[in-house]
Formats: structure tokens, sequence, C-alpha cells
């Protein structure tokens, strides 16, 4: 027979055992998302100058996205009622939605060229026009149906000066998603955020 000595041991090296297996799955098992947005989708209609020719001759001031609190969390926020939030245990989003939001809209409006120039702090220059974002809902929604992708959220561009409204573009747009995976809810989120960017900006090339 095992002394108490001897079996205490066993169970204590038991029990070391379980917390490391629990340690290496929990730790495995975690998945982390971003939202990409493609700068390239024309203003104008034509692909091939979207790139390389400024729109808008304005400079603009990125601000940053601010983000509902529900919603500002690492992990993913998922629904099946309009009563009941849930948030995954093991899907993440690589940063707080306010900083990955505002990172996404700023690339995008970078990257393709919309203005004559864009900044995000006050020390870089006086700007024309100032954008403004906020993000209400940020979630995937299990529906019977059909998983979707769902953004609703305020973009607002104002005269740095005046402080005249020059847009206010607000949405509340879902996505289906192809596949009921976790994995398509930043594709989706991704696809109603670029769509939206796309509308505002060809909203602001009318007022230029």
């Amino acid at each position: 027979m095992l002394s108490r000595v001897g079996m205490s041991g066993w169970i204590f090296c038991g029990i070391l055992w379980i917390i490391f297996v629990s340690g290496c799955m929990t730790s495995v098992g975690k998945k982390y998302y971003q939202v990409y947005l493609n700068p390239n989708i024309p203003v104008s209609g034509q692909e091939s100058d979207v790139v390389s020719v400024p729109k808008i001759d304005k400079t603009i001031l990125i601000e940053a996205v601010e983000v509902d609190d529900i919603y500002n969390d690492y992990r993913i926020v998922y629904r099946k009622s309009p009563f009941q939030l849930n948030y995954y245990s093991y899907h993440f989003w690589i940063k707080k939605p306010n900083r990955m939001l505002g990172d996404a809209v700023r690339d995008y409006l970078l990257k393709g060229n919309r203005f004559k120039a864009l900044i995000t702090d006050l020390s870089q220059g006086n700007p024309d026009w100032v954008f403004r974002g906020m993000v209400y809902i940020m979630e995937e929604y299990d529906r019977p149906g059909g998983w979707s992708a769902h953004l609703k959220m305020d973009i607002e561009v104002k005269d740095f000066k005046t402080h005249e409204i020059i847009l206010k573009h607000q949405f509340d747009s879902e996505e289906l998603l192809l596949i009921r995976k976790v994995a398509e809810v930043p594709i989706g989120i991704s696809r109603i955020l670029e769509k939206e960017l796309h509308v505002a900006v060809s909203r602001l090339q009318e007022k230029k």
C-alpha cells in the first residue's frame, strides 16, 4: 500500500498535470481577429486613378473612433435575441474596438488617397474638416435563418473653423455570413464599414 505521504505526492502531481493541460488547451483555443478594409474601392467609379490622385482638396483631422462601452471589449460579442448579449470566451479582437476601428478608418482614407492630407493631431497643422465616428453596435447576430455581422455607427464630418456639419452619415447594417463561424464575423464587419465609408466619401466628393 502507498503511504499517506506517497499518495499525497501523487495527488499533488495529478493536480499540477490537470492545471498544465488546462492551461495549454486554453492557450491553444484562443483566436484573434481584426477588421481589414480595402482602400482601393473607387470614389469616382474609375479604378485607375483611385490611389494616385487626391479626390477632395481638403485636409482632414481623423479623431479617435468612439465605441459604446458594452462593445469596446477584446471579446467578440454575439446575441441570439434582442434581449441578451453574450461574450465569446475564446474569440477576441486583436485590439480594443475603438483602436482597431480607428486604425482601419485612418488606413482606408490614407491609402486610398481620398484627401489632400490626413492628420491625427493638431500639432500637425490646422485641418479644414474633422472626421468623427461613433459605434453603437458591433456584434455577431445569430438568428435561426443564419448568422449576421451587425454594425451600427454614426460618421460625422465638421468644418474645423465654423463647426458646421459637412456630413452626417448614419447606418445600421447587417451582412449575412456565408458560413456559421466566428471567423466570418470580422469579414462581415469589414465589408459593412468599407461600403459605408465609400458612401460617406462619395457624398463628401459632392461637397468639395
